[in-house]
């Protein structure tokens, strides 16, 4: 899949269109489906830690999903297909699981099991369609293609925002997964096609060891590789858990009667924003610098995040969350441009597999975190959402660090 004319602006948009039906499918299940189903199952008072368990078990899992589909994907063939073929079983399973989920009511047992499929197959999906990125020559075409990747993640999760809010208020029963299953094929099937002539393109050679000097002194562009996914996990860690606490937040802390209804109208609001600076900021990144957007972003986000919850008005909310919408949306997509200058060629789907781990691994890590945190200040929960979005904030501030040094080594 290498190659060093410049990819058409048609194959670039489509082949990222699977991240808006996998962002839609994992913003869905975050901040609506999956908190009311464990809701319906558990206690109240057990909630905020069942709910960060769950979580961090399902993203482990698509943590195991992604690197093993984007490792495999480098040097396995399935038929004559190199990434193909881990899309389509990735797209497949996620569809037949969402619409199995139709036929019963679940129990936490049963909540977790299908968790664990739904982020294990469409990392899996991800996993194999990230590498194309880094197969990208052209530099700026990079970070044209890393914004419009954010755009579509943003344009996912505001789908996953309004049309699962509509479906939960509506008497159309399971219409949520069935609109979920829709979308995973339909984004699948369009980024299939797109790469379907340049997946069979010779793999090129890559090295199946490593020399013992490079362990003991990795070249300079790994070194930054490794030092920007260090500083990209405490920058996720800062954003990823919240989601799955955002509806409870809205309910116990800001007093609203309906949370889902508005859950959504903040969601789109601030994914409007991300999407805007994602374009914006992704397509220019290489002449303002990706490094200086990064440490910026990650610095900035750390200020309205600590503010959240001494303000307990929908409106001051929505403000707030705008500012970390900005960062965010730029901060995800210049990440993803900024790794994929630094992987080795041959190895893009190993490398940017790992890359992925700054995202995953936050959201393995941080709804545990944060589901912690909320259990052990349950006596008071004001109290416990101020010690929550302060944890975050202090990610941030984390990953702002981590990310200077970085850039000025």
């Amino acid at each position: 899949m290498e190659s060093s004319q410049k990819r058409s602006g048609g194959f670039i948009i489509g082949y990222n269109l699977i991240y808006l039906g996998v962002n839609y499918l994992w913003i869905s299940f975050e901040t609506l489906i999956l908190p009311l189903q464990i809701g319906s199952v558990v206690p109240e008072t057990e909630m905020g830690l069942l709910l960060g368990i769950v979580a961090s078990l399902g993203s482990f899992s698509g943590i195991v999903g992604n690197l093993a589909s984007g490792m495999l994907s480098d040097r396995f063939r399935i038929g004559r297909g190199k990434r193909s073929p881990y899309i389509s079983i990735g797209v497949a399973v996620v569809a037949a699981m969402l619409l199995g989920e139709t036929f019963f009511s679940p129990s936490i047992y049963e909540i977790l099991a299908g968790y664990i499929v739904l982020q294990s197959f469409s990392n899996m999906a991800i996993g194999s369609t990230q590498p194309i990125l880094a197969e990208i020559e052209s530099h700026e075409q990079r970070g044209t293609s890393a914004g419009l990747n954010g755009l579509f993640t943003l344009m996912g999760a505001a789908l996953g925002f309004g049309i699962t809010s509509f479906f939960l208020s509506s008497p159309y029963r399971n219409g949520d997964l069935y609109a979920l299953a829709a979308g995973i094929v339909f984004s699948g099937l369009a980024t299939l096609y797109t790469i379907r002539r340049i997946d069979t393109a010779q793999i090129p050679k890559v090295v199946d060891h490593i020399p013992f000097g490079m362990i003991r002194k990795p070249p300079p562009d790994l070194k930054k590789f490794s030092r920007l996914a260090t500083g990209s996990f405490f920058v996720f860690m800062g954003i990823t858990g919240l989601t799955f606490f955002e509806l409870y937040f809205f309910r116990e802390v800001l007093g609203i009667p309906n949370p889902a209804a508005y859950v959504a109208i903040a969601g789109i609001l601030v994914l409007a924003v991300s999407a805007v600076s994602s374009v914006v900021l992704g397509h220019f990144s290489g002449r303002i610098g990706r490094w200086n957007i990064l440490v910026a972003d990650a610095a900035i986000a750390s200020i309205p995040t600590v503010m959240i919850p001494f303000f307990r008005t929908f409106y001051i909310f929505l403000i707030l969350g705008s500012f970390i919408g900005a960062t965010y949306g730029s901060f995800y997509s210049v990440s993803y441009a900024l790794a994929s200058d630094l992987v080795p060629k041959g190895e893009s789907g190993k490398y940017m597999a790992i890359f992925n781990l700054s995202l995953t691994g936050a959201s393995t890590v941080s709804p545990l975190i944060y589901g912690l945190i909320l259990f052990i200040l349950r006596s008071s929960v004001h109290l416990g959402y101020v010690g929550l979005f302060s944890a975050a904030g202090s990610f941030y501030l984390i990953g702002a660090a981590v990310l200077f040094a970085a850039s000025r080594s």
